[in-house]
C-alpha cells in the first residue's frame, strides 16, 4: 500500500495565474502528513509517487499531462521558506505515475479532485493503479 494519501476537491490548474494558489492548497494539506512520526524518514527516501486529477471534460482536453505533474511535484518539493515538504528534490522521484480522468458531469456541481499516493521507492513491487492510489499486485 502507500505510505501516505492526499485526496482533496481541488482543480488543477497549471496556469501561471493559478499555479501558486494550487501548490499552496497541496502544501496546506501537507500537515497531516506530517504528523506521521516517521515522515522525517521519508523524507530523506527515494519515492513512488502517483498523482489522479479527475477533472471536467473540457479541462481534459486541454490539461497537458507533464505540466499537471510539476505543479504537483513543486508543491510537494522543498521550499527554502516553507517547512511543509515531502521531499528535498525532484530526484528522489523513482516512479511517478500521473493519470487524468475525465469525472462525471453534475449539474451546479464542479466535483474536481486531486489524488496524491506516495510510499517508500521498492523495486521488487509495481505501481498499480486500484481506486485512485497504488498499490502492490
Amino acid at each position: 500500500g502507500s505510505e501516505g494519501f492526499y485526496v482533496d476537491l481541488t482543480t488543477i490548474s497549471t496556469g501561471q495565474r493559478y499555479k501558486q494558489t494550487v501548490i499552496n492548497k497541496i502544501r496546506g494539506r501537507l500537515k497531516d502528513w506530517l504528523q506521521n512520526p516517521s515522515f522525517g524518514d521519508i523524507r530523506n527516501q527515494p519515492l513512488d509517487l502517483a498523482i489522479v486529477a479527475r477533472m471536467s471534460p473540457k479541462r481534459f482536453k486541454g490539461q497537458d499531462v507533464d505540466n499537471l505533474a510539476k505543479t504537483v511535484l513543486d508543491a510537494l518539493k522543498r521550499d527554502e521558506d516553507d517547512p511543509r515538504f515531502l521531499f528535498h528534490d525532484d530526484s528522489q522521484i523513482v516512479r511517478l505515475l500521473v493519470w487524468k480522468i475525465k469525472r462525471q458531469e453534475e449539474a451546479g456541481c464542479n466535483t474536481d479532485n486531486l489524488q496524491i499516493s506516495f510510499r517508500v521507492h521498492d523495486s521488487k513491487r509495481q505501481m498499480v493503479l486500484i481506486q485512485g492510489h497504488f498499490e502492490s499486485p
